[in-house]
């Protein structure tokens, strides 16, 4: 979602006036994707699918909002193209369990009929295998998440709704339990090893919510827009650099100043600092107003050994080129802020 239309021209202007932002530290683009097909504001959130027998055979989910949900292999070349409707956020799930359905999964919020669409992932196919209903209009923001053994979609809305539905099959589910936030919500990751699930408010911050049988605990915040940390709305996407079953890293992106904030993933989430994605090496650019991304700290491969970064590109290159999605090496993220272990 692009920030408020008063905010947008207010930073225009700043820009044409030779205002910069902050400088952070930089982590260059190792690929891109091809743009995707629709114009203007299109691509939107990526999904990382781990290819077990061969991590280097990995495969990005990538979703055109406005017409359906691309296959990318990791040199970035268009794998598949499923269209099926104006998918939003997507999210997976490997090796779960569902009813008489075992395998990987995968979901997206559809505004086109007004469902959560499901697909299934087998050796790398992805097919579609089945749909249910929205309970608010407007599915927007989604991710998945295993708790007690069950698999949620958790579904946010511009409403401020967020709903889980718990899946009963590979092409079905039924509302769970839901909270509210006081405004427009896109951005989730759920923490499955914690239990736990953060929740971007675009305008706002970052929050978190407890979740177990089914049922949330109350809201805390993590961090707030233009509060210590630096970052700015829109505030969306937002995935688990997961290490082990409590180390790693919460990485969000700040839309408003093309930056990605790092906090640590336990605890009370410290703030570790922001970064942003600039161009790299045989023309590859960097990434400005980013939407939606996904990483994962699983090595893929000699390019990737410590893992991926994926961020969607709200201004590729050259101008006036369609949307896509850029690959970052996280060595390059890790270096530039000095990590912690």
């Amino acid at each position: 979602m692009r920030i408020a239309a008063v905010l947008s021209i207010a930073l225009l202007a700043a820009a044409c006036a030779g205002v910069p932002f902050e400088p952070l530290p930089e982590a260059p683009a190792l690929r891109e994707t091809p743009a995707v097909g629709s114009p203007n504001d299109a691509a939107d959130d990526p999904a990382i699918w781990i290819d077990r027998a061969d991590s280097a055979r990995s495969l990005i989910l990538g979703t055109d909002k406005q017409a359906g949900l691309y296959v990318y292999g990791l040199d970035g070349a268009v794998k598949d193209f499923l269209a099926v409707g104006a998918l939003n956020n997507v999210d997976l799930r490997q090796d779960v369990t569902i009813g008489a359905f075992a395998g990987d999964i995968a979901a997206a919020s559809n505004r086109s009929d007004n469902t959560v669409t499901l697909f299934t992932i087998d050796k790398g196919k992805v097919t579609k295998s089945g749909a249910f209903a929205s309970a608010i209009v407007e599915p927007y923001g989604l991710c998945l998440g295993v708790s007690g053994g069950k698999i949620y979609v958790f579904v946010a809305y511009k409403t401020g709704d967020l709903i889980a539905y718990e899946l009963s099959g590979a092409g079905a589910g039924v509302e769970a339990a839901r909270l509210k936030l006081a405004s427009q919500l896109e951005g989730c990751v759920h923490d499955d090893d914690a239990g736990v699930l953060f929740i971007g408010e675009e305008g706002r911050g970052v929050w978190k919510a407890g979740f177990a049988n089914g049922a949330f605990d109350a809201t805390t915040p993590v961090d707030a827009v233009r509060g210590p940390s630096g970052i700015h709305a829109d505030i969306e996407g937002m995935a688990i650099y997961r290490l082990d079953e409590t180390r790693g890293y919460l990485v969000v992106s700040s839309q408003g100043d093309d930056s990605y904030a790092v906090y640590d993933r336990a605890g009370d989430n410290r703030f570790l600092g922001r970064f942003r994605i600039v161009a790299g090496a045989g023309g590859v650019d960097g990434a400005q107003e980013t939407d939606g991304l996904d990483v994962t700290a699983a090595a893929l491969g000699p390019d990737f050994p410590a893992g991926l970064l994926v961020a969607q590109d709200g201004f590729n290159d050259p101008k006036g080129s369609k949307q896509n999605f850029k690959l970052v090496d996280w060595r390059r993220v890790n270096a530039a802020l000095a990590l912690p272990k």
